[in-house]
Formats: C-alpha cells, structure tokens, sequence
C-alpha cells in the first residue's frame, strides 16, 4: 500500500500486503458508507437494464453501484487494475483480488493450516522486545482473520503467556494466579508485560553502571598488581646480579691476596714513618675522605671494614668449597 491513513481516499493496493489492505478497505467502506459494503458482501442492487425507465429509487441504487466500483477501481494500482478491469461490479472485484491473493478455498485452506501451525508453536525470542513479540504475533493472527480463523480473546491471551521465555515465567504465573484469563483483554495482558519490562530495563541500568565502576577498579587494581610484581621481579633480577657480580670481584680479590700473601713478608715494602706532628689537619683531611665500598668518610676501601667482612665470608665460602 503506497497510500492511505485518510478518511476520503480509500486505501490503496499495490500488490505488497493484500491482507492488510483487506482489513483497511473493510473498515473504510463502512466508515464511508455501509451500504457500499452491503454491495461488495451481497452483491449490486438488481436493475433493469434499460436505464431510461429507472424510477428515483432505482436511479439511487444504480449511483450506490456505480460508487462503490469506482471505489474500488480507485483503491488499486494500475498494474492491479489490468487484473479486475473486465469486471463489471464491486462484489465480482473483490471476489476476483481474493481469487489472485488468496487462491482457491483449498489454497486457502492450506495456508490457514500453515498459519496455525505458527500460532500454535509461536514463541517470543530471547531478546526481542514485547511490542516486536506482540507484532509479530499480530501479522499471524490477521492472516488467519483474513482467511476467515479466528480465535477468541482468552485464546489469544493463553497464547502470549506460554509464548514468553523462561526469564518471564515468574511474571507470567504471577497473571494466571491474579487474573481470570477468560475475561482479560489482548491489550490489557501486552500493556502489564510492556510496564514490566521497563521495570526490569530500568533496575538494569541502576545495576550495570555500579558493575562498571567495580569492573574498571579490579582491572586498576589488577594491573598495578601486575606492575608491583614486574617491578619487583625487575628489582630482583638487578639485586641478584649485583650480588653476583660483587661475589665474583671479592672472590678474585681474596685469591690474589693469598697468592700475595704466599710470598712472604719480605715482598712487602716498608712503609714511611708518620708523622703524627700535624695530627689535627691530618685528621681533618682524613675526615673529608669517602670510601669506595661503602660510601662513608673518614676511611679508605683497603681499610673498610665491610670489605673486611666481606673478604672473611669469601675466604669461609673457599675453603667449604676445597682446594
């Protein structure tokens, strides 16, 4: 239908959707005037045919049938029309549109046992809303109607309530033990399924933005976790290495200072006297003096006694280690 939705134009078939444009063009002749579809569901008024003894009333039934095929003539499109345009009343049109859509009544008959078939194992998708469950519903339902089946509102009802998912159940119970399905309306049932999925979107939407801001936090958390783990394995390593490499220079040390040792006391130079004269300034330079091993003043790294120390655990680790 490529027009419509107007009270003085019918509305118009363009080949798409034959049983909504029957359910529309049923209610507008009605509307515009019961005695045009009196003529398309009975037939025209029977006249003579020769016009020109017509009587006044005779002349007003002849203008009812002339209208109400211009009507329909009007309701269709063109390439439509080349279909129905030897006909020669309402009533034969009509008949002749439901012919070409509908088929046969076994045609008809098959298709409906179809659209039962769907009815009966209809069922609403997991994540489909109400109202594209309920339009969905509603196209079988007017095909059904269309083709002359149709159920009564408690069946329709039944229907929706076993239609919904597991997710609906309780709601659904809820229903069937508050209301009396033999009386309750289409509307009324889609209306209390529609509030409570806002109901439920809306707790949804209070709920994810809290799941959002915990999720962001344990990621936070879970990476600065990873990096005071990466930074301590890293601050390992170099410690590990460090000690290492000081372990291997001690060691080399210590074997050169017993190799130097073996030689004797004769090997060592002797020293000058000091002169203890200027003790005061020697003091003072002394003080200004920073250790290479453990970075203190006051000494130098062949009097430190943490190299000492050192060197007296290297020289305990060598000889538990042998020749």
């Amino acid at each position: 239908m490529a027009e419509g939705h107007s009270v003085s134009r019918p509305p118009f078939l363009d080949g798409t959707d034959y049983t909504y444009w029957k359910n529309q063009i049923h209610v507008f002749l009605r509307a515009h005037d019961y005695e045009l579809w009196k003529i398309i569901s009975k037939g025209p008024y029977e006249l003579p045919a020769d016009e020109d003894t017509w009587t006044r009333e005779q002349i007003c039934k002849g203008t009812l049938n002339w209208s109400t095929l211009n009507m329909m003539q009007c309701a269709v499109h063109p390439k439509e029309y080349s279909r129905v345009s030897t006909c020669k009343s309402a009533k034969e049109m009509w008949d002749k549109l439901e012919l070409i859509y509908e088929g046969t009544s076994e045609v008809r008959e098959t298709k409906a046992s179809m659209l039962v078939s769907k009815y009966d194992m209809f069922k609403m998708k997991n994540e489909e809303t109400i109202s594209d469950m309920f339009s969905r519903f509603m196209i079988i339902i007017n095909g059904l109607k269309g083709l002359k089946k149709e159920y009564s509102e408690s069946d329709l009802v039944k229907n929706i309530l076993q239609s919904l998912p597991s997710s609906w159940h309780t709601k659904a119970t809820l229903i069937e033990d508050s209301k009396d399905l033999s009386t309750m309306k289409l509307d009324e049932l889609i209306g209390s399924l529609m509030t409570y999925e806002i109901n439920l979107k809306r707790k949804e939407s209070e709920v994810n933005p809290r799941k959002s801001i915990a999720l962001k936090a344990s990621n936070k958390a879970s990476s600065s976790s990873k990096k005071d783990i990466q930074q301590e394995n890293d601050e390992n390593e170099t410690s590990s290495e460090s000690e290492n490499d000081e372990m291997a220079m001690l060691t080399r040390q210590f074997k050169k200072f017993l190799k130097f040792k073996k030689k004797g006391p004769g090997n060592f130079k002797t020293l000058p006297k000091r002169d203890f004269s200027n003790k005061f300034d020697i003091n003072k330079k002394t003080d200004m003096i920073v250790c290479y091993e453990c970075k203190r003043q006051g000494h130098m790294r062949g009097e430190c006694p943490e190299l000492k120390r050192k060197l007296k655990k290297t020289s305990l680790h060598t000889r538990n280690l042998g020749p």
